[in-house]
């Protein structure tokens, strides 16, 4: 399977890691799955890591308040920024939307009140010392650590190996605890997107999945002039009698179409479906 995959990779007009972990064994497919990949806006799931962290030492409330102001509003994903000031949303709301719909407003308001720092401490607390937050989302060159990495990776920096461990504790319910684990597990699986890891698997009864997806550009063009993309997909998927988690991560991505036809899209979907059959055919096995 390893090979199959790696061919793939091979062929993919670009750069591409994958790490992918049985559940039950711990087996690992890995091809690339230690080079560094920016993240995107799949480190958000390490934002969320640690507010419920906070939420349980008692440093944060999930029902404490924050009132979105004009100022506080950015770019890209999300919706917060279009609506009007003065909303008043909880811990619990910001996280919801920041995982579900990749809201950037969202996300920067939990940044400012955990600080980079301790998510980034949190991550070490775990052995995820290849994963790093440099910045809230749209403040490109004015990172909070680590001035060196943020000009490559820009938001955050990560391995495949690394974001499936993350989601390998969550699965596990090891992520600040079970019931802290089981609530992530339900916000991943509201997730929106569904354009890499779920697109291709089958429609069937017990099959569930909880993913958190990326879309950027490089921080820099290449020697051509082109600012190539980023896109990245981190799941963790349960079907009856076999569960797994799966990283796929893409950089310097050739096809630069914003769409959901983008290459590195269509590309992880067929290595999902491909694992999803592997793992399918291993529960069949006397």
């Amino acid at each position: 399977m390893e090979q199959r995959i790696a061919g793939m990779v091979a062929d993919f007009r670009g750069v591409m890691g994958i790490a992918a972990i049985d559940l039950s064994s711990g087996a690992t497919i890995a091809v690339n799955a230690d080079t560094r990949f920016p993240t995107a806006s799949t480190i958000k799931t390490a934002v969320m890591l640690e507010a419920y962290h906070q939420a349980a030492e008692g440093r944060l409330r999930l029902d404490a308040t924050f009132t979105l102001r004009e100022a506080d509003k950015v770019g890209g994903s999300g919706v917060l920024n279009g609506l009007a000031p003065g909303l008043i949303l909880t811990t619990a709301d910001l996280i919801h939307l920041m995982i579900v719909l990749s809201d950037n407003t969202a996300t920067n308001l939990l940044i400012d009140r955990l600080g980079t720092a301790r998510i980034n401490a949190r991550l070490d607390s775990y052995g995820l010392r290849e994963t790093r937050l440099f910045r809230p989302t749209f403040r490109d060159g004015k990172p909070d650590v680590l001035p060196e990495l943020e000009r490559e990776f820009g938001l955050g920096m990560t391995t495949p190996r690394d974001m499936a461990r993350l989601m390998a504790l969550i699965a596990h319910g090891e992520a600040v605890s079970r019931q802290a684990s089981d609530t992530m597990l339900a916000t991943l699986r509201g997730q929106q997107d569904r354009a890499m890891i779920p697109r291709l698997l089958p429609s069937m009864e017990g099959l569930t999945i909880g993913n958190k997806t990326a879309t950027d550009a490089e921080k820099h063009p290449g020697p051509d002039g082109t600012r190539r993309h980023v896109r990245a997909d981190a799941a963790i998927v349960s079907a009856p009698g076999f569960s797994y988690v799966l990283a796929i991560y893409a950089r310097q991505v050739d096809d630069t179409r914003w769409g959901i036809e983008n290459d590195a899209l269509t590309t992880g979907a067929r290595i999902s479906r491909l694992l999803f059959a592997h793992y399918s055919r291993a529960r069949k096995r006397p």
